[in-house]
């Protein structure tokens, strides 16, 4: 099956309309949350932490988690499509969907960089059928700062501030979201470890009703037998199960018998043989009465699983499914989450992807997917990991659809130089926080009632005087105002030299404007992102790609050391955090070589720059190394050798 990136210069930007109101309230509490009147007028909470209600002029308003969290709505930046041959068969099937329609606006399944909750508030209500989060655990920063990079530092620095306290509001505000995402059948699994399980199986009981809980699963693993002083060993992560209401979807999970002797031990029954030679054993069907249990049929059936799965953890032998990482979960353990909960062609969500283990089984159990992380090499990971799941797939001719990896609030500037005019100035009027207008050729949007011009795509250009009096003029015959607001990369000096004559003038002749000139990198013009919340301003910027250079060495026959150390990040104050390698890459196919996803000193927990690969023959390849940096920039490389 043939598969490629889509030509950049083919992109289209991606903005999805804010979903209507959330009208899911909080559910009534049941009996086990009131206080007997004997005790007095002790208040309990029945709301979760961080809701907000106001109170003005006699009127209440419910502003849930505005108050902790306020709504900042930015564009999307698709920055690559990769495609598998079926995208408009999928568009064609969105038509008769809405919800599917609003969801998967392209018809590609979608990969998000950004910040989760801003990004759910901009899906629509009602369309998702199941939620899988492994959110971070409340057990301390360093074991949660997986990958290192500024986005994933300062989000996880936000959680801890105030404690369980300030954790619980971080997470309720997610899980409100969620809750409106599902649909009424829908069901989502929030896992944890016993840091935090039972302070947010309190908070869930809250936004999803107690009556909706279904069962806490136990994820049971081995490992090392350690003798502690003051508590035994801790085995196992807690998994809650809530349903959105009555009526989810839920298939009972079942689990192949291992042998016929496990089947037996298991009975703990004699094996008899019937007339037709076919092996059973003996068990009580009730009102003293034994019936026959066919082991063959049984062996089929399988064993009905409960509320303890014992799977181990990926071990650093497993060289199949181990990406690298030290939280990665096992694929059979969202298998049984999936095959329990959802159905072929559900929608699947995953808002803290990681490393891809989710959005990775349901697209091998055919189900529709969105994923999100705030990290860029977490995005980077699961990109390859979808796209080596396809490549195992290409002989089966599946129609599987294409997938996207958008951005939200980190933006990559040499894509935004790749749009038409028309699309850099609709993107950059709805990241200015304005509403677009092509109504005019001189004004291309408002503000708060303030006329906007925005430049041209590329970072060459700059907006010179005849640009500026040819707005000043527009802004006011048109708007007959007196501000305006020129966005772009640059600025000559005669246009500021125009926008200080024009605003120095107190008379109200015709070329009389005060202009505000704003580059798009300055802080102004994230400003209208920080009046939400001081800690918003690294949620607007804009970023380059890093500059990889790539140092090789032959070290014997067929082995080679490739060193990208003289790689260095073009963003301020950027680091390289990851490098990714593709021994064998194919035009428009970068998947990393197993073992080389997410390659970490054991000292330093640093990235490894220099690695080393023996290939397996001698003569013409072609290598590929993706490099990402900590500030979300990231950088394909392609280079051909012969290999001696």
């Amino acid at each position: 099956m043939s598969r490629k990136v889509k030509n950049t210069e083919d992109m289209e930007i991606s903005f999805i309309a804010p979903p209507e109101g959330n009208e899911d309230v909080i559910p009534d509490q049941k009996e086990h949350f009131q206080l007997p009147t004997r005790f007095g007028a002790v208040p309990v909470d029945e709301a979760p932490l961080g809701w907000e209600i106001e109170t003005r002029r006699r009127e209440v308003k419910v502003t849930k988690f505005q108050h902790a969290y306020p709504t900042i709505r930015l564009p999307l930046q698709e920055v690559k499509r990769v495609e598998f041959g079926h995208g408009e068969a999928f568009l064609a099937e969105n038509e008769k969907d809405n919800k599917l329609k609003a969801l998967f606006p392209t018809g590609a399944n979608r990969l998000f960089f950004g910040d989760n909750l801003h990004i759910m508030r901009q899906l629509p209500s009602e369309s998702i059928d199941l939620i899988y989060i492994d959110p971070p655990f409340f057990s301390g920063r360093n074991y949660n700062v997986i990958f290192g990079d500024k986005n994933e530092v300062r989000s996880f620095s936000d959680i801890w501030e105030g404690g369980m306290p300030g954790y619980l509001v971080w997470l309720n505000a997610r899980l409100w979201e969620m809750k409106r995402l599902l649909k009424p059948t829908g069901s989502i699994y929030v896992h944890l470890d016993w840091h935090a399980v039972h302070y947010v199986k309190v908070e869930m009981d809250k936004i999803f009703g107690a009556d909706n809980f279904r069962n806490e699963i136990i994820w049971h693993y081995s490992g090392w037998n350690k003798q502690l002083n003051d508590h035994v060993e801790r085995r196992h992560d807690s998994l809650l199960f809530y349903a959105k209401g009555k009526g989810n979807y839920f298939t009972y999970p079942k689990r192949p018998w291992e042998s016929k002797e496990e089947y037996v031990k298991k009975r703990k029954q004699k094996v008899h043989v019937d007339e037709q030679g076919r092996e059973y054993v003996l068990s009580d069907a009730g009102g003293g009465q034994r019936v026959r249990r066919f082991i063959e049929e049984a062996m089929a059936y399988g064993s009905p699983l409960d509320d303890v799965w014992d799977i181990d953890k990926i071990n650093n032998s497993d060289r199949l499914e181990r990406i690298g990482y030290p939280t990665q979960k096992p694929e059979v353990l969202l298998e049984g989450i999936l095959k329990m909960s959802s159905n072929e062609g559900n929608v699947i969500d995953d808002f803290f992807c990681g490393g891809g283990t989710t959005p990775a089984v349901a697209q091998r159990l055919n189900r529709r997917w969105i994923a999100c992380d705030q990290s860029r090499i977490a995005v980077a990971i699961t990109a390859d990991r979808i796209a080596k799941i396809m490549q195992q797939k290409d002989d089966l001719f599946l129609p599987v659809p294409d997938f996207t990896v958008e951005h939200w609030g980190i933006y990559e500037a040499p894509k935004l130089e790749q749009y038409s005019i028309e699309q850099f100035r609709e993107f950059v009027v709805k990241a200015f926080g304005g509403r677009p207008e092509s109504a005019s050729d001189a004004i291309h949007g408002m503000r708060y009632g303030v006329p906007l011009y925005v430049g041209e795509p590329s970072r060459k250009s700059r907006i010179c005087r005849d640009d500026v009096a040819r707005f000043a003029k527009a802004v006011y015959e048109e708007r007959r105002a007196n501000h305006g607001v020129m966005l772009g990369w640059n600025f000559g000096p005669d246009a500021r030299k125009a926008a200080e004559i024009l605003a120095a003038r107190e008379n109200r002749r015709i070329d009389f404007v005060r202009l505000n000139l704003i580059r798009l990198e300055d802080e102004a013009f994230r400003e209208h992102v920080v009046t939400k919340n001081r800690d918003y301003a690294p949620l607007l910027s804009f970023i380059q790609p890093p500059e990889v250079r790539i140092a090789v060495r032959r070290v014997s026959p067929l082995t080679y050391e490739f060193d990208v150390s003289e790689s260095v990040s073009l963003n301020k104050d950027g680091l390289i955090a990851n490098v990714q390698w593709d021994f064998s890459h194919k035009a428009g196919r970068f998947n990393s070589t197993q073992g080389y996803t997410f390659l970490r000193d054991k000292k330093t927990g640093r990235p490894l720059l220099a690695v080393q690969y023996a290939f397996p023959k001698a003569g013409a390849h072609t290598i590929a190394c993706s490099v990402q940096d900590d500030q979300g920039g990231e950088r394909t490389v392609v280079q051909p050798i012969e290999v001696t």
